[in-house]
C-alpha cells in the first residue's frame, strides 16, 4: 500500500475513533466532486462544501445532527456570493443577505422560523431602493414603499396579514401624487381621489 494512502487511512480511522465522524465525498454522475464534509451517525455534521460540476464552489453549509445549523453561504457559478443565511436547527433565523451576480445587494432582512419577519429592503442593480416591506409570520404586514429605478416613490401604503389595508398612495414615474384612497381587507373602500394639474377630484366611490 502506498505510504500516502496508508497515512490517509490512519488519519481517517483516527478521526472516526476520536470524534465519531467520517469524512465523505459525494460525486456527480460524471465523477466530478459534488460535496465534501463529515458525517456522524449517518447525519451531516459540521462544515460541508458543495460544488458545481465545473469545480467552483456552490455553497458552504454548516450542519448539526443532519440539519442546517449555522451560517450558509451560496455562490454563483462565478464564485461571487449569491446569499448569506443563518440557520438554527433546520430553520432560517436572524439576518440574511442576497446579492446580484455583479456583487451588489439585491435584498436583506430577517427570518423567524424560515419566514420573512420585520423590515426587508430590496434594491435595483444600480443600488437604488426598490421596495421596503414589513413582514410578520411570512406575510406583508405593516408599511410598504415601492420605488422606480430612478429613486422616485411609485406606491406607498399598508398591509395587514398579507392584504392591503389602510391608506394607499400612487405616484407617477416622476414621483408626483396621482391617486390616493383606502383599502379594507384587500378591497378599495370609501372615496378615491385623482390629482390632475395640481387639482384634486373624486376618481371613484366604493
Amino acid at each position: 500500500m502506498p505510504i500516502g494512502l496508508l497515512l490517509t487511512n490512519i488519519f481517517l480511522l483516527s478521526t472516526v475513533a476520536s470524534f465519531g465522524q467520517t469524512l465523505v465525498k459525494e460525486k456527480y454522475p460524471g465523477g466530478e466532486l459534488r460535496a465534501e464534509g463529515s458525517v456522524m451517525n449517518d447525519k451531516k455534521e459540521g462544515e460541508w462544501i458543495f460544488y458545481y460540476p465545473t469545480g467552483k464552489k456552490n455553497s458552504i453549509e454548516h450542519y448539526k445532527n443532519g440539519v442546517l445549523h449555522g451560517k450558509v453561504i451560496y455562490f454563483y457559478p462565478s464564485e461571487t456570493k449569491q446569499g448569506i443565511e443563518s440557520w438554527k436547527e433546520g430553520a432560517m433565523q436572524d439576518s440574511a443577505w442576497y446579492f446580484y451576480s455583479n456583487g451588489r445587494l439585491e435584498r436583506k432582512g430577517l427570518f423567524e422560523n424560515s419566514q420573512y419577519a420585520g423590515t426587508w429592503n430590496y434594491f435595483f442593480e444600480n443600488g437604488n431602493p426598490k421596495r421596503i416591506v414589513s413582514y410578520k409570520n411570512g406575510l406583508p404586514d405593516g408599511p410598504i414603499k415601492v420605488y422606480n429605478e430612478n429613486g422616485f416613490v411609485l406606491q406607498e401604503g399598508n398591509y395587514l396579514k398579507g392584504v392591503e389595508d389602510g391608506e394607499w398612495k400612487f405616484y407617477t414615474e416622476e414621483g408626483q401624487l396621482k391617486f390616493y384612497g383606502s383599502y379594507h381587507a384587500g378591497k378599495e373602500t370609501g372615496i378615491w381621489y385623482e390629482i390632475k394639474k395640481g387639482q384634486k377630484k373624486v376618481y371613484k366611490k366604493y
